[in-house]
């Protein structure tokens, strides 16, 4: 999970670095940067922090709150989002469940971090909700997070999506997927992956609500 973000930051670095010998004399680009250079040096301070306070952890699962986690989720990656990219957010009334509120908030904010980079600042939309679902009594809480991307071919989903080191992007370390899947598992759920090329890419997060 580390790697993953690792590498989301330096490919942010980059790009940074790259529009900066193209825009250079630009002084409307300075602030922008400015900015970025800002939110990624916080992303950094606080992958530290995570890091040290969970270095050797267990993992502790307490009752809590699935609309928050996606929020806090929502706002670690927020600044990333295009001009062109909308987030609409529709979040139902959830009983709580039994989790690790550290790794299911990263776990969401590497599934929104995915939607935008498939949407690589293209005009289109990213959909997140919640929902409720009862089967044989049981409560389960889905968490979707939805985009209109360019989508996967249905090759790709069935053998290399879960698979670690398997990526659609070009310098992709093809950790995130797997490391949801990963996560989903730990708290007795499921990890479900629709997408169809030029459609759009649906990330849908099964969780069993905690009994009371």
């Amino acid at each position: 999970m580390a790697a993953h973000d690792l590498k989301n930051l330096a490919t942010r670095l980059a790009a940074l670095g790259q529009n900066l010998s193209d825009s250079f004399e630009d002084p409307l680009f300075k602030p922008i940067a400015l900015d970025v250079l800002k939110d990624t040096v916080g992303r950094l301070q606080r992958l530290a922090v995570d890091l040290r306070e969970h270095e050797g952890r267990v993992s502790v699962k307490l009752r809590v709150d699935v609309n928050r986690l996606l929020e806090e989720a929502l706002f670690d990656v927020r600044p990333g989002v295009g001009s062109k990219c909308e987030i609409f957010l529709d979040a139902e009334d959830l009983p709580p469940i039994w989790g690790d509120a550290f790794l299911l908030r990263r776990a969401f904010s590497c599934a929104i971090e995915n939607s935008l980079q498939a949407m690589n600042g293209v005009r289109g939309a990213i959909m997140l909700s919640t929902r409720t679902h009862r089967r044989k009594g049981a409560a389960r809480i889905k968490v979707e997070i939805a985009d209109t991307g360019p989508g996967m071919d249905i090759d790709f989903l069935k053998e290399r999506l879960f698979c670690p080191f398997s990526s659609t992007k070009e310098d992709g370390m093809g950790l995130g997927v797997y490391t949801m899947g990963q996560v989903a598992a730990l708290h007795g759920g499921t990890v479900r992956i629709s997408s169809e090329p030029g459609v759009g890419t649906r990330v849908r997060f099964y969780l069993p609500a905690a009994e009371k």
